[in-house]
């Protein structure tokens, strides 16, 4: 017995179809779905716009981590940039009928997608190299046999050189993005989805046209097969969750383990520095890995649960795994988010730099959390600005003095008139 017959005695409604197989706009989920996005990725993409230009205009550029924070608030903005316009595109087909991603030809679409799924890829990976980057330098596992490689693998040019890496496999990786994704039409309903392609036993309903970037029907069986083998298995299971996970788990637990550790103190402030910058990379390589896995991995569960336990007929699981994937997802946007709040949280340099930016320095509530350097710039700069002004001051005094002048007559009185200085007399 096929699914359409077992719903079909089951008596669905059209609507929970709908839902399960092919559009859940409307319901409660993907209403908290949308109005989660669009305001996580309104504050995100100011957050990593600001994280970006302070990290490009105030750090010292000869630290790898750097790079990869600055990598980062790069590839967090575009991937927040790219979630928010899906969601208002959504959200403008639900109420207007307006589909404003409406890219008509095929090689568009594809270059969208396949950008769109590399920069998903990069902004995790870039986290995976920053966090590796951590490890090296606070665990040195090659200090015996060679005391200085973890300076000469730490650093700004390796940096640079591993993010190209990263970035040329994931534009590798998402090829298949490129390749089998075309533009095509068909209409909605779930009676023209995949699972019910091959069946016409449905009732025959008229659904207006929607249009969106897809694999294409015309895919041989083998091509096909490659497309979800390749999407289930090679980008969301392995290259999106299972690696970086394990490399994330290892290296944050070596990482804090070493930090508890005890260890000789050369310099107390260099030392109080040092840990507090790692331990806030950590923080952040911690709270990504919790944010950011949970939608990865019902993603990935989904495929295996209803491929492997014949569970595609199970209409409460589909809906069940529906709900989970769009809670999930705001977790997932979060972590591209929250690394700003990390920095002006954590690192003194990074909220002092972001206050002078900003220029909010010129109020007296944030002063206080300007570090000492910028503390005696303001300082520095207010004296000469007084100095300015009390000069300005005086000297305006000194262009309103009267003087008196006494003259005498032929008759012997004396009298008195007033004369301005010189600068006076010749504006006049």
């Amino acid at each position: 017995m096929n699914c359409a017959e077992i719903y079909r005695q089951k008596n669905y409604s059209l609507s929970i179809l709908n839902q399960a197989f092919n559009d859940d706009s409307g319901s409660w989920w993907w209403w908290t779905n949308i109005i989660g996005i669009l305001t996580f990725g309104l504050i995100g993409l100011s957050g990593n716009l600001i994280c970006f230009l302070v990290i490009c205009r105030f750090s010292l550029f000869q630290h790898s981590f750097v790079e990869y924070l600055r990598a980062l608030a790069f590839f967090d903005f575009f991937a927040l940039f790219y979630e928010c316009l899906q969601s208002l595109n959504d959200l403008f087909i639900y109420l207007f009928s307006k589909n404003f991603l409406n890219f008509r030809f095929s090689f568009i679409c594809k270059f969208y997608d396949y950008t769109k799924h590399s920069i998903i890829l990069l902004s995790c990976w870039t986290i995976v190299g920053l966090t590796i980057d951590r490890l090296i330098l606070v665990c040195n596992p090659w200090s015996k046999k060679w005391p200085n490689l973890s300076r000469r693998l730490c650093n700004r040019y390796c940096a640079k050189c591993i993010i190209l890496i990263f970035v040329f496999f994931s534009l590798l990786i998402n090829l298949p993005q490129l390749i089998y994704k075309e533009w095509i039409c068909r209409p909605t309903g779930f009676q023209y989805s995949a699972m019910f392609h091959n069946l016409n036993q449905t009732k025959n309903i008229q659904y207006k046209q929607i249009c969106s970037c897809r694999v294409s029907p015309l895919l041989n069986s083998n091509k096909m097969k490659f497309f979800i083998f390749w999407n289930n298995y090679i980008f969301h299971l392995l290259f999106y969750t299972l690696i970086p996970a394990i490399i994330l788990i290892g290296s944050n637990a070596a990482i804090l383990k070493r930090l508890h550790a005890p260890r000789q103190i050369i310099s107390q402030q260099n030392e109080h520095i040092r840990s507090k910058l790692t331990i806030t990379l950590t923080l952040v390589s911690l709270i990504f890995l919790i944010l950011y896995f949970p939608y990865a991995i019902v993603q990935t569960l989904s495929y295996f649960i209803i491929r492997y336990y014949q569970s595609h007929c199970n209409i409460s699981l589909i809906l069940s795994l529906h709900k989970l994937k769009r809670l999930s997802e705001l977790l997932n946007i979060a972590a591209l988010c929250i690394n700003f709040f990390i920095y002006i949280l954590g690192v003194n340099h990074y909220r002092s730099s972001t206050i002078k930016m900003l220029g909010l320095h010129h109020f007296e509530i944030f002063q206080k959390y300007l570090i000492i350097d910028q503390q005696k710039n303001l300082d520095t700069t207010n004296k000469f600005i007084e100095k300015q002004n009390s000069k300005i001051f005086t000297q305006t005094d000194s262009s309103n003095t009267k003087l008196l002048k006494v003259t005498s007559s032929s008759h012997g009185v004396y009298s008195t008139s007033s004369i301005y200085n010189n600068r006076l007399s010749k504006e006049f």
